[in-house]
């Protein structure tokens, strides 16, 4: 779609490429680890030699299980040259590193690696304990001449097809207010602007479909058939029928005019129309769509998931439930998504479920919970009836409960200044001071834990901002009044959770935050009062094609742009790329307090023997902005040129998307063990953007069973399919999740090259060992506990530091599970020396792509309106326990009668968040 509404968070501006996950069992490590054999293990793609662009793979073998952090590296001999392989992932005895072929690589006598080239490069590799370091040393890999080293346009885009893409939702039929939709495809990549539209011959009229969306190389039409419309022989599209209304379609250079003849469609006699029939959308199918983790039997805390499928696109709002018969029990799955046909609910399992039979679904158990179902115009309610669904032997429920385990306390081993000033030795306004603390052992966090500064007389708060897996990372940027002529201090202790939490990352101890001062460090004087705009401090690519040497058809090409000092970015800012003889535009795709990001989309057309460039000062506002982090200085965004990559272009190429890497995307919310109705979630990363169709699973093995992580609605990355499987009560697994090699099926549905659905994926993978960390117990259930509670840090005050009158409060609240609520539950905030209530404003909700809704049943949030009389020059501050259910309810998301635990800790006062509420919003 042409635009995607955000979450609270901003989402991944770059993902660590895993080749396998963490491995198996730990091991009793008497001794340290030692390097067994060191080789390539990786061919050219075409006879002995590789090209410019080709991945080098060197594989490490240990003889015991290791772990790795950091940027671990592997020096090759290439010719006279020493290039570096760079860590790229790990099994459980083994690490992979790989190297990217460039330009000036010449060996005649093929690749070698010297004796002891495997070093640290500031990270690490330890036994699986996360203590003993492995020793490096290794054998030399003698030169091998079959693997010799060498690293030595413009047509517009074209029509390539029209299609239609749905047929009537009953027989042959379009009915009054359906819509009928259209495919045009391009032969490369186009952008749009204004509203093209395709005319449909319907019966003897002409009626027009009008752009609704587009991806890279493909513009989607639609029409909602009227009334008077009438077709015996079926819809039919003229040749050249693609027309610009006013609009634009061009090349991604923004140029180049797409040439729009194309081909007639022939009458479909599948796809009557007659506008005089209207019927509403009805159910056409409900199903479980979840099976216990293992066995045949649901477990306390797992989920029951359930699809409601209609005959024609539907709309949701509010809360509509599905009733399951659990034993003589109704119990009510909640909405919490769909997609375009479908509704999907869930259920938790509570402890006093039983069902011995299995659990089944009565006739007309949908209800709308007094939200709505509708047809996609919103205007007319669906029919609910609906057949039963027979008691399900397979899905039987019996609930019971679970004991926590403990683990040693992590310890602070450093505190320290993980950055320095741009210029000079003085932070400026609007520059990012960050911190980091390192851990004894792995660690996770939650919330928003924080460290206190001693910047001159005052105390400034940095805020988690990142984490790897023994180092938390802290920011605060720069204010104006904020002054130290010595340096930034800290003092002892001044980590605190701020209600947010640090545990070890194997259990449910909480980390010793005890550490000594960090002494006043000169050169990191600051000075709020400096407002030097913002420069660019390096351009530079950041992907590489997928396979070899070239891009092809559809692959991304990613630039960084970093900047000396936070920026703010407006508007579309773009880098212009040379590609070959063409100008392309890199689009804004994301970025952090520093750094923007860009991806530009290769197309058909595009072609480049030596590689992509970029010229000096190619960074454009294109009406857009970039300034300092308060706005109010312009940045400089004279660059120097970056020269020829080692990425040729050549967009006639099309290659098969490869699975690249399986793993996990979650943990247990408590400990080491998913619990009844936990959610296990899995990401398969392919080597270039994928479509994915139906219900593709992958078959995880929890115990002796074999369990199927269903596809999820995925609206991150397109190179990243996601699926997620519910814990069921029979689930159990002490050693942990695995899952087997080529464990990805795809059950009836597609995985497919994003802009090419006819070129297919391959699913191979590798496997994932068994994982300490993710055992299962589907017995086990525990009550929901208040994870975290702050104040929106994502929306300071509107007028600066100080929120007036008229202006909303938010606050908000992560549980560890999901949670219920009913009524209108109260966040009570200090605001100077009164007390007032922030409201239950709803769930964290995020829209996915293509429409549709996920809700995020474990944050809620709760909104406070500014009033007159606040006043708080100190800035806001939670008391403890401050969340209060007034007369309403917070449970478990499976059981009303499971109330949550609402203690929670103190959010002290924030002089970014005052209050003056005799000042009016403008």
């Amino acid at each position: 779609m042409r635009s995607f509404r955000r979450g609270r968070n901003l989402i991944g501006l770059s993902c660590l490429l895993a080749l396998t996950a963490v491995a198996a069992v730990a091991q009793a490590q008497s001794a340290a680890p030692a390097v067994s054999s060191i080789a390539i293990i990786s061919s050219p793609a075409q006879g002995d030699t590789y090209e410019l662009g080709e991945r080098v793979e060197v594989k490490v073998d240990f003889d015991r299980a290791v772990t790795a952090t950091g940027e671990p590296q592997v020096a090759l001999t290439v010719g006279t040259q020493t290039r570096y392989a760079t860590f790229l992932g790990w099994g459980s005895q083994s690490l992979y590193f790989s190297y990217i072929v460039q330009r000036s690589d010449r060996d005649e006598d093929g690749l070698s690696i010297d004796a002891n080239s495997l070093t640290l490069n500031g990270g690490t590799i330890k036994a699986f304990d996360g203590i003993t370091d492995a020793v490096l040393t290794h054998a030399a890999v003698a030169a091998d001449r079959g693997n010799r080293v060498n690293g030595s346009d413009g047509a517009p885009p074209g029509v390539r097809e029209v299609a239609f893409i749905y047929s009537p939702a009953r027989d042959e039929t379009f009915e009054r207010g359906e819509t009928v939709e259209v495919r045009v495809g391009f032969d490369r990549v186009v952008t749009v602007t204004g509203q093209p539209q395709v005319a449909l011959t319907i019966g003897t009229q002409t009626r027009h479909a009008t752009l609704s969306a587009w991806s890279s190389q493909s513009l989607y039409f639609s029409y909602t058939v009227q009334e008077a419309d009438r077709d015996q022989d079926g819809i039919s599209i003229a040749s050249n029928s693609l027309s610009l209304d006013g609009g634009t379609i061009k090349a991604a250079d923004g140029t180049t005019d797409a040439v729009l003849t194309h081909a007639a469609v022939a009458a479909q006699p599948r796809s009557k129309v007659n506008g005089a029939l209207f019927a509403p959308p009805r159910v056409s199918h409900i199903a479980l769509r979840s099976s216990p983790a293992s066995g045949d039997t649901y477990h306390v805390g797992e989920e029951v998931e359930v699809v409601v499928e209609f005959d024609r696109a539907v709309t949701a709002t509010g809360r509509p439930q599905v009733a399951l018969t659990i034993g003589t029990q109704a119990r009510q799955a909640r909405f919490f998504g769909w997609s375009r046909q479908s509704l999907f609910f869930k259920y938790r399992v509570q402890e006093a479920d039983r069902d011995e039979d299995g659990i089944s679904i009565a006739a007309n158990s949908l209800s709308r919970g007094g939200g709505t179902v509708k047809a996609a115009d919103g205007t007319t309610d669906a029919v609910l009836t609906h057949g039963a669904v027979a008691t399900q032997p397979r899905s039987k429920v019996h609930g019971n409960r679970r004991n926590d385990t403990e683990d040693t306390p992590p310890g602070v081993t450093e505190i320290a200044l993980h950055s320095s000033p741009a210029r000079g030795g003085t932070y400026g306004l609007g520059e990012t001071v960050e911190v980091v603390v390192e851990f004894d052992r792995a660690v996770t966090a939650t919330g928003r834990p924080q460290v206190a500064l001693t910047i001159g007389a005052q105390t400034r708060h940095a805020n988690l901002s990142g984490r790897s897996r023994q180092s938390l990372f802290f920011e605060y940027e720069v204010q104006e009044e904020d002054r130290d002529e010595d340096g930034i201090s800290i003092a002892a202790n001044a980590l605190a959770l701020n209600d947010g939490t640090i545990r070890a990352a194997g259990g449910t101890t909480d980390a010793d935050l005890a550490h000594p001062e960090l002494a006043t460090e000169r050169g990191s004087k600051v000075d709020g009062t400096q407002i030097t705009p913002p420069r660019v401090r390096d351009i530079a690519f950041i992907s590489s094609p997928a396979r070899r040497a070239t891009y092809e058809l559809g692959e991304t090409i990613e630039i960084r742009v970093e900047f000396d000092r936070a920026v703010t970015t407006t508007g579309s800012p773009h880098v212009v790329l040379t590609i070959g003889a063409q100008t392309r535009h890199a689009t804004l795709s994301a970025w952090s307090s520093q750094s923007l990001y860009f991806k530009y989309a290769v197309r058909e057309a595009d072609r480049d023997e030596d590689g992509v460039s970029i010229a000096a000062n190619a960074l454009l506002l294109n009406g857009g902005a970039i300034t300092n982090a308060d706005g109010t200085a312009d940045a400089d965004l004279t660059h120097e040129p970056v020269a020829e990559t080692d990425g040729k272009v050549n967009g006639s190429l099309i290659t098969p998307p490869s699975a690249w890497g399986i793993a996990f995307d979650s943990s247990p919310a408590l400990g080491t063990t998913y619990e009844l109705g936990e959610t296990i979630e899995v990401r398969v990363e392919f080597d270039r953007a994928v479509q994915v169709t139906g219900s593709p699973q992958v078959a995880l093995t929890i115990g002796t069973e074999t369990r199927q992580a269903a596809y999820a609605l995925s609206w991150r990355d397109p190179r990243y399919a996601h699926f997620s499987y519910a814990v069921q009560e029979g689930d159990r697994d002490e050693d942990g999740i695995s899952i087997a090699a080529n464990a990805l099926a795809l059950n009836g549905g597609t995985i497919a090259h994003a802009d090419d659905p006819t070129t297919g994926a391959s699913i191979a993978h590798s496997g994932v060992a068994a994982d300490l960390t993710r055992k299962v117990n589907g017995s086990l259930v525990t009550q929901p506990m208040v994870r975290a509670i702050y104040l929106d840090n994502h929306v300071p005050p509107p007028s600066g530091d100080t929120y007036v009158r008229g202006e909303i409060v938010r606050v908000w609240v992560e549980f560890d599970r999901d949670v219920t609520v009913t009524g209108r539950p109260l966040v009570a905030l200090t605001i100077g020396s009164q007390t007032r209530h922030a409201t239950y404003s709803g769930y964290s909700t995020v829209i996915v792509p293509g429409g549709g809704m996920v809700v995020d049943e474990d944050v809620l949030s709760f909104d406070y309106l500014v009033q007159a009389t606040d006043r708080d020059e100190d800035g806001i501050s939670i008391p403890a326990n401050a969340l209060g259910l007034s007369g309403g309810t917070i449970t478990h998301a499976a059981s009303p009668a499971s109330d949550a635990d609402l203690a929670h800790g103190a959010v002290p006062a924030d002089p970014g968040r005052k209050v003056n509420g005799s000042q009016a919003t403008p």
